[in-house]
């Protein structure tokens, strides 16, 4: 006796879609799962991190983990990087130049390290 695929959609706009079939795993890295009646496009591809188990009663779980959000306040965007306040209170510039660019590193970091040291001061004075 074949399960027919079963689509809901809730009242906060989430889809959920039940299938039958059979799942194969493979050391931790691989997981396939066929359903038993083919029904292209009921769920959409996606790429998420997450966890995936097995429950106790055999079904498989899978819940997505979201990228935590930055908890820096932005003081100043720069070229080459960024002047943020930490969630800790902490002052971090972060400066990033390759090599490929063809710029004079060194010169391009004391410019930049400059121009966050003057958007600090201008940051303190605001406050």
């Amino acid at each position: 006796m074949k399960k027919a695929n079963k689509k809901q959609v809730n009242n906060n706009g989430c889809q959920h879609v039940q299938l039958g079939g059979v799942a194969y795993y493979d050391d931790k890295q691989y997981f396939l799962f066929s359903p038993d009646s083919v029904n292209q496009g009921v769920v959409e591809a996606f790429r998420r991190h997450g966890v995936a188990q097995q429950m106790q009663d055999g079904t498989f779980d899978f819940v997505a983990v979201s990228k935590p959000k930055s908890q820096s306040e932005l003081i100043k965007k720069l070229a080459h990087g960024r002047l943020s306040k930490t969630k800790d209170g902490a002052i971090q510039l972060t400066l990033k130049v390759f090599f490929h660019e063809g710029l004079n590193i060194a010169q391009t970091l004391a410019v930049e390290s400059a121009e966050g040291a003057d958007a600090l001061v201008d940051y303190q004075l605001k406050r």
